[in-house]
């Protein structure tokens, strides 16, 4: 782990112990501690140059080469001369999962973030302080002053995420967004964006199968770079696309005779079997069939436990700060967990599947429209799945024309459609008519002001992009909390890039959806998974999950009155009501469900971190 510090008057030895403690896994092994120039430094691996470098680097041996290092150069030690080689236009030519802090001059930083994916990277810079690191823990441990940013937590619960912008939970605490620079200079700083993910070749090949032959091989590279310094893997497997392929991959640059474990949740014993449209609960049963064509795959099935707030507490005292989805994750636990319990030193997963190699053309209908490729549109139409069983003339308006209006626009006709879904407030949030009414406004556009069906190709990018850049925290949390690391096999820039630059028939052809992901997948799994077009839902069973917390929650959501911030923010009275009125069963219609499977977590959620923040026991 890494940190840099400069406080005005120097660090005293406690507080200097406290930074220590708060990078280190274990209090009582705390990263080495060194000072260049101005600046406290710590840092667990390798360092040079006045360089701090945390995260992987996939084409290391590449890179080492080129740069004339070792073989088995460290990352750091690459990273290092690389900037010394190549200055910014190192973070472009390295390709991995960083972030890194380099010391400039007195007073001044260079902090960056990898593009797609990288760990976090919080700083403060004002005249009595200036600093940076993954963890949060070590700026408050430097005596920087924990503030809840109030503003920033109502966007959240509006669903607004300020994704790839430079700020956070905390007043006077920024962060580095995805792909991005921060220069600190004493009290100034300034973000600087070096990567556009829009700006990426065309791909074209002669046949149809040179695309899959392509696309497997850069799925090879990205498990053989996920794989290195991993001695026991495991896999969240689900019953999908994306993760069987990720683990395919492992499996395919692992040693022969290395078995991998895969870690699959299953809803909860009092499930009522409810699930929405196209939409599959329970993905065991194609867990099992996947694994029986891969006898190297041991599969584990722990047993579901907990709600939503699972071991919340534990991954706050890791993090600091929830994420966008921190109230959906209490069931992963039992899966790291186990893993854990079992060996393993690194959970792989998938989770940018759906931006790379199962991405799916939204904007296919609406490409064709605008280029009048009317045969190719009337067959995206006609094979389109539509669980209303809408006309063709419907499909044509919402799938091919609606999409070419401008977001207010759509949203008025949408919400003319659908009133019931589109209100002044996000149906799956729970705040009160005063704070939505100062978040619209301070004019922050929420997820869901932002139209469902992509008009191009750049717009469905930035959009993936946006989504990219959260979640950090959470990932970096949870492999501390579990003492295993992170790895997602899909979340590999050479992939992102093939990908997004593809024509549209390799993604979507037809009434086929992710057609590049489907070939790639035939000869690795059962043909009826291959073919599946309903997708998982791994919160299924959170009405049952709920309904065994119900009289807590009264208890939790009745005490937050108390506190002056969240009374004002949440409308306790719809909490109340919503808990005291509980369905017997999994209600289907939105309006019912969505308030309380997403409005009351995300609202609980909220009030446990500022408990947490706080350092209160009374929610």
């Amino acid at each position: 782990m890494i940190a840099a510090v400069r406080r005005a008057g120097g660090l005293e030895p406690p507080v200097l112990a406290a930074v220590g403690r708060a990078l280190g896994d274990d209090p009582r092994q705390a990263p080495p501690h060194c000072r260049s120039g101005e600046f406290d430094l710590w840092s667990d691996s390798e360092t040079g140059s006045g360089t701090l470098f945390f995260g992987r680097i996939d084409n290391r041996a590449d890179s080492a080469r080129e740069l004339g290092l070792p073989r088995d150069a460290t990352p750091a030690a690459i990273y290092s001369a690389a900037l010394e080689r190549w200055g910014d236009a190192a973070d472009l030519k390295l390709v991995g999962h960083y972030c890194a802090i380099s010391l400039e001059g007195p007073g001044r930083l260079r902090l960056v973030r990898s593009p797609w994916t990288a760990p976090p990277m919080h700083f403060v810079a004002n005249r009595e302080v200036q600093a940076a690191s993954p963890l949060l823990g070590a700026l408050f441990a430097a005596g920087v002053e924990k503030r809840i940013d109030w503003d920033y937590l109502t966007d959240q619960l509006a669903y607004a995420h300020h994704d790839c912008e430079p700020v956070g939970w905390f007043r006077g605490i920024g962060r580095v967004p995805l792909g991005s620079r921060v220069r600190i200079d004493c009290a100034e700083w300034r973000l600087e964006r070096y990567y556009d993910p829009t700006e990426v070749p065309s791909v074209r090949f002669a046949r149809d199968d040179d695309y899959v032959a392509r696309a497997w091989e850069l799925l090879g590279e990205a498990a053989r770079g996920a794989l290195a310094g991993v001695e026991r893997p495991a896999i969240m497997l689900s019953g999908g696309l994306d993760s069987p392929l990720a683990a395919a991959a492992l499996l395919g640059q692992m040693p022969v005779e290395q078995r991998l474990h895969s870690y699959t949740f299953g809803p909860h014993q009092d499930w009522d079997g409810w699930v929405p449209p196209n939409r599959f609960g329970d993905e065991r049963e194609m867990v099992r069939r996947f694994a029986a064509m891969h006898p190297r795959i041991e599969a584990h099935f722990p047993a579901a436990e907990g709600g939503h707030d699972h071991r919340l507490r534990d991954l706050l005292s890791r993090s600091e700060v929830p994420t966008a989805n921190i109230a959906n994750i209490g069931i992963f636990h039992p899966l790291l967990e186990a893993a854990r319990a079992d060996g393993c030193d690194a959970m792989f997963t998938a989770l940018h599947g759906n931006f790379n190699i199962s991405m799916d053309a939204g904007w296919a209908a609406p490409e064709s429209l605008r280029k009048g490729k009317l045969r190719q549109l009337r067959r995206l139409l006609a094979d389109a799945t539509d669980e209303h069983e809408h006309s063709q003339l419907r499909k044509l308006l919402s799938m091919a024309v609606l999409p070419h209006l401008p977001a207010p626009l759509q949203k008025a006709i949408r919400k003319f459609a659908h009133p019931e879904r589109f209100g002044d407030i996000p149906l799956g949030s729970l705040l009160s008519e005063e704070a939505a009414a100062k978040w619209r406004g301070r004019g922050v556009p929420s997820a869901f002001d932002r139209p469902p069906i992509p008009a191009t190709r750049k717009q469905a990018i930035r959009t993936m992009w946006a989504s990219a850049d959260s979640g950090e925290d959470l990932d970096l949390g949870l492999g501390r909390l579990h003492g295993l690391a992170h790895r997602d096999v899909t979340a590999y820039r050479p992939l992102f890039e093939f990908c997004h630059g593809l024509p549209t028939d390799q993604l979507r052809r037809g009434g086929t959806d992710r057609y590049l992901a489907r070939r790639v997948a035939e000869g690795i799994m059962p043909e009826e998974q291959r073919h599946e077009v309903r997708q998982g839902r791994h919160n299924v069973d959170w009405h049952a999950r709920l309904t065994r917390q119900r009289a807590e929650l009264v208890a939790q959501s009745e005490a937050i009155r108390a506190h002056r911030e969240l009374s004002e923010i949440l409308d306790i009275d719809r909490m109340q009501r919503l808990l005291a009125d509980w369905p017997e069963t999994t209600p289907g219609a939105a309006q019912e469900r969505l308030p309380r499977e997403m409005g009351l977590t995300r609202a609980l959620t909220a009030a446990s971190f500022v408990s947490h923040a706080e350092k209160r026991n009374d929610f």
